[in-house]
């Protein structure tokens, strides 16, 4: 047991799983993240000169928004270099665990269910105890669910109101199972068979309180929307679990009920239960895993108004524990954890709020003919290219061989939607809780996609016409104009791409929908 827990401390070199492996990118990593800081520092130090000379709103704009950049990179430097890896085997347990399935369902299509409770009843483990947990008090669920040989329960069948959407659900269905843990799965997460035998070892542990699953989706060729997320499932959250600060992702994952009922339950007041939850175990003294393997799999919207309507209240649930329970002022914490917390705040509130800032001081150099830049340019160039040159090297070992150049084009065509979340956040304090939405997967109407793509339409249109009308008025310099060109076509290359994703059908590969299938059986 002694040297299980110096594993778990780290204080055994190399005892760690993959540890020795992962060591030359690490190392690859913390000199080229440090790097990248050094070469920032410097930039924003000549920058914030020229700001001073100036003294004009858009160049003291334009050093906030470089700072707020550089500030990001600087908690992604120090959190994410270092990850933690576990067997694919997990642990072995050291008792038998009885377990409580969760299964929330809220309208969502019968043949989508029927694919997840059929895979349910396959798991290959013996002790548990499978509770339907339906919110829309379907007929036809609870025939399946009776079926199956499932408990089913319902809220509105029991005349009880949907309060706190899926978290009281879930603070439903607590109170009516029995288990010494308890998994919980989205209607449309279809478990592995072996996803309770490789997780319930890790109970052995006394404070292990949540272990969660890597999350995987059926998903369009190409995964045009990012759904797969490898930035955050294969790097972020191997580091989170390396300062215990493991994000709950809803589903796919193992309480322990101890832990949940210490606490009173899950996370009501906000939109969802899986942060927060996470949030507030953590802060108790309980410890989270991450499992990095993908043991459940589920839908994930593969149209961009779905995107949206996800991402929005992703942001929103996190932004509101920003403002209303920050992880800077959050009792239980120690400062990496807060570090870490506020990773994912940080990513949403400058998508939302600081990048749009690269987006139209350009138009305004355009319009004005005004731009610190003037008579700077080759300096710009200079010091801006080492910069960048850097923190692309620091992201190519940070998250090696994960896309992380479809993430940053996500989060920067994304902006409405994080900065709309962002500000709504502070409309919704504690006790004014937002409505919750279910995402179903059915084809948006023409207009919302129109309108969602609406903004990027108007700069697209704004960054392609006011250089030329620039030059032909003669509003600004031709060599401010090229000056600032990288900007636009970063721009429109950007939001270009969110419009041709958002009137792109989504192809699939021949056959049925991945949804309707169950270990490669319709």
């Amino acid at each position: 047991m002694r040297n299980l827990w110096a594993d778990w401390r780290g204080r055994l070199p190399y005892r760690r799983y993959r540890d020795r492996e992962d060591r030359p990118r690490r190392l690859r990593a913390q000199f080229f993240c440090l790097l990248t800081l050094v070469a920032g520092a410097v930039y924003l130090g000549w920058l914030a000169h020229q700001a001073w000379q100036q003294r004009t709103f858009p160049t003291l704009l334009f050093l906030g928004a470089e700072s707020a950049a550089y500030f990001l990179l600087v908690v992604l430097s120090v959190d994410v270099w270092h990850q933690r890896f576990h067997r694919p085997e997990g642990l072995a347990p050291d008792r038998p665990y009885t377990v409580a399935v969760l299964v929330t369902c809220c309208g969502e299509p019968l043949e989508v269910i029927r694919t997840t409770l059929t895979a349910v009843k396959h798991m290959d483990y013996s002790l548990y105890t499978v509770y339907v947990l339906d919110d829309a008090g379907a007929e036809e669920v609870a025939a399946l669910a009776h079926d199956l040989g499932f408990y089913y329960y319902s809220r509105p069948r029991e005349g009880l109101p949907r309060q706190d959407a899926k978290s009281g659900n879930l603070n439903f269905g607590l109170s009516r199972s029995q288990g010494e843990l308890v998994l919980v799965l989205d209607a449309d997460q279809v478990p592995q068979p072996d996803i309770l035998s490789r997780m319930v070892g890790f109970f052995r542990l006394p404070k292990v309180a949540y272990v969660q699953s890597r999350q995987d989706f059926f998903l369009p060729d190409g995964d045009p929307f990012y759904n797969r997320d490898d930035v955050f499932y294969e790097a972020i959250q191997l580091s989170n679990d390396q300062a215990n600060a493991v994000i709950s992702c809803g589903s796919g994952v193992l309480y322990r009920r101890r832990a949940l009922e210490e606490m009173g339950g899950f996370a009501t007041w906000n939109i969802v239960e899986d942060f927060t939850t996470s949030y507030e175990l953590v802060s108790r003294g309980w410890h989270g895993i991450y499992f990095p393997y993908a043991l459940s799999r589920g839908l994930a919207p593969d149209t961009l108004v779905g995107v949206v309507q996800q991402r929005y209240q992703w942001c929103l649930d996190a932004m509101r524990l920003f403002f209303w329970d920050n992880p800077f002022r959050k009792a239980g914490l120690r400062l990496r954890q807060r570090l870490h917390f506020t990773i994912i705040m940080l990513a949403y509130a400058i998508s939302g709020l600081v990048i749009p800032i690269f987006y139209f001081l350009p138009l305004y150099c355009y319009l004005t003919g005004q731009s610190f830049l003037v008579a700077q340019e080759v300096n710009y160039l200079v010091f801006r290219g080492v910069y960048l040159v850097c923190t692309i090297l620091a992201f190519h070992y940070l998250f090696y061989q994960k896309h992380a150049l479809k993430q940053l084009k996500m989060l920067c065509g994304l902006f409405p939607v994080y900065a709309w979340g962002t500000l709504a956040a502070l409309w919704y304090p504690p006790g004014r809780k937002p409505r919750y939405r279910v995402n179903l997967p059915m084809a948006p109407p023409a207009l919302h996609t129109f309108l969602a793509i609406l903004p990027h339409l108007g700069l697209i249109a704004l960054h392609l016409t006011l250089p030329f009308l620039s030059l032909a008025q003669g509003w600004a310099s031709p060599r401010l104009i090229a000056a600032n060109g990288p900007f636009s076509a970063f721009t429109i290359w950007v939001l270009g791409e969110m419009i041709f994703l958002a009137l792109a059908k989504p192809r699939w590969q021949a056959g049925p929908h991945p949804s309707l299938v169950y270990n490669g059986e319709v």
